[in-house]
């Protein structure tokens, strides 16, 4: 396995920086036509859900519904398209694949308008980005801007840049997978939003404890749509099985759904359904502190009410 270095070159930096500029002012020269209905599922006639796997996501939330929602509207009260940049893909030569990286938004608004054929610039992840996902990114960072139908990157993006960073250096095996002085000034020279307190910060956070990984939207239809999946268990079939629901609802406002359901109907077998919201709460899932948290006090309602509860968490 390539071992990385502890932070990427100068000139390794203004190559990917410099073919991010030429893409945000139209003059990269490598473009292909997609068909965006390889990155989507139809979950329903017309809904469609992105597809993680053809996805390189850059952003502590992988998307914003509100933000799609808004724009999908502006595009037809107004008939204006002009603002849907196009679409930018890197591509994985060893799995011969592509990977949206610039423009998950956009292909989204796009999909909901019925636009299934796209231009897309493409990148090579082992030529361009380094063979680094740190890179690819701050490549992606260095995409968004506010002229477009884009989200312009925030301070957690640029975290998630160093957290990338540091998991590369720790599975490389460096002794000090910490960022060089020369990394952490290329990142504030370039987001100029962010200070050199932040950054030691973030370069002194426990990587063990995880947290880099974007949390999952979940659409309206989604949730729908794994909420019939449990229905459809025969494991399940003779639960009350409530509709999924945020994980920080799991305490005061579930209980008092499971509570006044067993009161005014007497039910007494429940499977509760929860999602993450955010990275720290998919961190927390995956320790099993959530859990236990949960499962702790659950317990007490089922041996002072007696009642038997169930619980399923959705990925993050």
């Amino acid at each position: 396995m390539k071992t990385p270095s502890s932070s990427p070159t100068s000139n390794k930096i203004a190559k990917f920086v410099a073919i991010a500029n030429q893409i945000k002012d139209g003059t990269y020269k490598r473009k292909i036509k997609i068909d965006l209905r390889n990155y989507f599922e139809e979950i329903d006639t017309d809904v469609w859900e992105p597809l993680e796997e053809t996805r390189i996501q850059v952003r502590e939330y992988d998307r914003s519904l509100a933000f799609i929602e808004k724009a999908v509207n502006h595009c037809v009260n107004t008939g204006d398209h002009s603002n849907l940049d196009i679409l930018v893909l890197v591509y994985f030569k060893k799995t011969d694949e592509y990977k949206i990286i610039g423009g998950n938004h956009t292909s989204e608004i796009m999909i909901r308008l019925g636009i299934y054929e796209s231009d897309a610039y493409v990148v090579d992840f082992e030529e361009d980005l380094q063979g680094r996902m740190s890179v690819a990114v701050d490549f992606g960072n260095e995409l968004n801007h506010d002229a477009k139908m884009k989200q312009p990157t925030s301070v957690d993006d640029v975290k998630n840049i160093v957290m990338t960073h540091i998991e590369e250096n720790i599975d490389a095996g460096l002794k000090d997978p910490r960022p060089s002085k020369e990394f952490k000034d290329d990142l504030l020279s370039r987001y100029t939003f962010i200070t050199a307190k932040q950054l030691g910060a973030w370069c002194g956070w426990e990587q063990k404890t995880g947290g880099r990984r974007p949390a999952k939207s979940y659409s309206p239809e989604k949730i729908e749509q794994q909420w019939q999946v449990y229905k459809d268990m025969l494991a399940y079939e003779h639960h009350e099985i409530l509709r999924p629901r945020e994980l920080r609802s799991w305490d005061q406002v579930t209980i008092s759904t499971f509570m006044n359901k067993y009161i005014r109907e007497d039910i007494k077998l429940f499977l509760l359904i929860f999602y993450p919201e955010n990275a720290a709460q998919t961190v927390a899932l995956k320790s099993g502190e959530m859990q236990k948290k949960i499962r702790k006090l659950y317990d007490v309602y089922e041996e002072k009410v007696g009642i038997k509860i169930d619980t399923v968490f959705l990925k993050g």
